[in-house]
């Protein structure tokens, strides 16, 4: 009896001995745990949403494709139409750690958010045809991509379908986007293409990597005029870096590294931005744990008195320091952003007659040559003798202009990025031709329209992302903007009193604004200075 008294007794022992031990090291773990969530993960007494979850059938964006979309309804939403935030891999937001729906509630009930419609919609997966083939998975195709079918997608497709629910805000500082990983690009590039849609960017553990052109982006965000919009970033530090592959374990790159380089992009050109960078790998721990206040931070300018504030773009402080290099910064060659004015489809009063040519794809020359291009041809002479041409260095020419010492042309190329410079001999004829010019494209631009050169010899070439300014030396160093957010600039050309407003053509209607540069008048041609190399 003893015996068994003394074991039970002992066991009792190890029992509170395990059972104090287990606490401790739970203490312990979640101490060392550097990304714990917080009360505002977690569900509270507030009043909660609701989450319906449906599907949106096939469309014209993703043929034979449905989208799973689980939609976030606050608390007493009224008839009013609400703000919106769009989550892409939207149940991986919906589950786990990071609770978006818990968070949604958290913070309405504190008005640090406003009352809003979460729309949480997966890839999509196009389904197989029989038993034995295999699905097939939308998620790179939709995400990693730099065109602009995925944000099409969403406003044609996916916004009037959550609208037949609950109608949604039309103001486009009330609407946001957020992704994971591959998700991240796919919510930047929405915003990038349509910031007249997006201005509230959510990124964790971006993939701003090789992928399918994402590193590219940094180069793209520092040489284009600024757009309205605001994005939290966040990244950990050991996201596919270990110890032994401190250089990264990817082909695509180090995510880290280019989520730096991003930001420091986005600071460049004076974003409102911010980025933490973790001590985390590939995963959500830290986003979750700081889903909160990245939304708090995003709308930061909420409030229910004021409503909900308006995201504007500023030039970075640093551009009025001694020490900021201005070659080829866009503050170089504009003063500020979107100053776009509309002058509708009629002819254009004080437009000459050389600028109007240049509009429609003609040189003049001092001495009344012109020069055009025909189907794979440039063809020059004076007018009514128009009798000779060569073969154009490119199949698919469009538009053709003349640089301010009449010295050289610019050949545009509409299906290629690379655009031709050629020379003039001493009889006028286009020589040594070159495809000198290197214009940025993202996944399905193709070349330029139209072309003009500046006094300083910069060449304005009309595309897909807006006039792309090269330098003389052929480097692409400007962006700026279309007056229609995503359309294309058709044609580009200087006119006014003194050269110095900027005419575009986008989608048949005149635009103009002011400039800095300025064109040269074909009737007083001037060298201009060498261009650094």
């Amino acid at each position: 009896m003893h015996f068994v008294f003394l074991v039970s007794y002992t066991s009792a022992h190890m029992r509170a001995a395990l059972l104090t031990c287990c606490l401790l090291l739970c203490l312990t773990a979640k101490a060392q745990d550097p990304y714990p969530l917080t009360p505002d993960s977690e569900v509270q007494n507030v009043p909660h949403g609701t989450v319906e979850k449906t599907t949106l059938p096939p469309g014209q964006f993703y043929p034979g494709t449905p989208h799973t979309v689980s939609i976030y309804l606050p608390p007493n939403a009224g008839a009013e139409p609400l703000p919106y935030m769009v989550f892409l891999d939207g149940s991986g937001y919906l589950g786990g750690r990071m609770r978006a729906a818990t968070v949604f509630d958290n913070l309405i009930a504190k008005h640090q958010l406003p009352p809003m419609v979460g729309i949480f919609i997966d890839p999509g997966v196009l389904p197989a045809i029989r038993p034995d083939a295999q699905n097939r998975y939308e998620r790179v195709f939709e995400y990693d991509s730099l065109s602009n079918r995925y944000v099409n997608f969403l406003m044609q497709d996916v916004v009037p379908f959550v609208e037949k629910r609950h109608a949604l805000s039309k103001d486009p500082n009330a609407h946001a986007i957020g992704g994971t990983s591959t998700g991240a690009v796919g919510a930047f590039v929405a915003a990038w293409h349509r910031p007249d849609q997006f201005r509230r960017v959510l990124s964790l553990i971006g993939t701003y990597v090789a992928m399918k052109g994402a590193d590219t982006l940094p180069e793209l965000v520092r040489k284009t005029e600024p757009k309205p919009i605001r994005i939290w970033m966040q990244d950990g530090a050991n996201d596919h870096i270990t110890p032994d592959e401190p250089y990264g374990t990817f082909f695509a790159g180090t995510w880290p590294r280019a989520n730096q380089l991003l930001f420091d992009a986005l600071q460049f050109s004076g974003y409102d931005t911010k980025l933490t960078i973790g001590t985390g790998g590939h995963d959500t721990r830290q986003g979750s744990a700081e889903l909160p206040d990245a939304l708090r931070w995003l709308w930061r300018d909420y409030s229910p008195e004021k409503g909900i504030g308006k995201i504007e773009v500023h030039p970075p402080a640093a551009q009025s320091t001694a020490t900021f290099d201005k070659r080829g910064s866009i503050w170089s060659t504009v003063d500020a952003v979107g100053e776009w004015e509309s002058l509708g489809k009629d002819a254009v009063p004080g437009l000459d007659e050389a600028t109007a040519k240049a509009l429609g794809g003609i040189a003049q020359t001092q001495n009344g040559t012109m020069y055009f291009m025909g189907p794979g041809s440039i063809s020059w002479g004076r007018k009514g003798e128009m009798d000779n041409a060569i073969e154009s260095p490119t199949p698919s020419p469009l538009a053709i202009a003349l640089s301010p010492d009449q010295a050289m042309l610019v050949v545009t190329d509409m299906q290629h990025r690379h655009q031709w410079s050629m020379q003039l001999d001493k009889d006028g004829k286009p020589t040594n031709p070159e495809p000198f010019y290197r214009l940025e494209v993202l996944d399905d631009e193709t070349g330029a329209t139209g072309a003009a050169f500046d006094s300083i010899g910069q060449v304005y070439f009309a595309t897909n992302i807006g006039v792309q300014i090269a330098e003389a030396n052929g480097r692409i160093a400007m962006i700026l903007n279309s007056p229609i957010p995503d359309a294309r600039i058709e044609k580009v050309g200087f006119a006014g009193a003194d050269h110095d407003w900027l005419y575009v053509i986008v989608q048949s209607k005149f635009y103009r604004r002011k400039m800095k540069t300025h064109g040269v008048p074909f009737d007083k041609p001037e060298k201009p200075p060498q261009p650094p190399l």
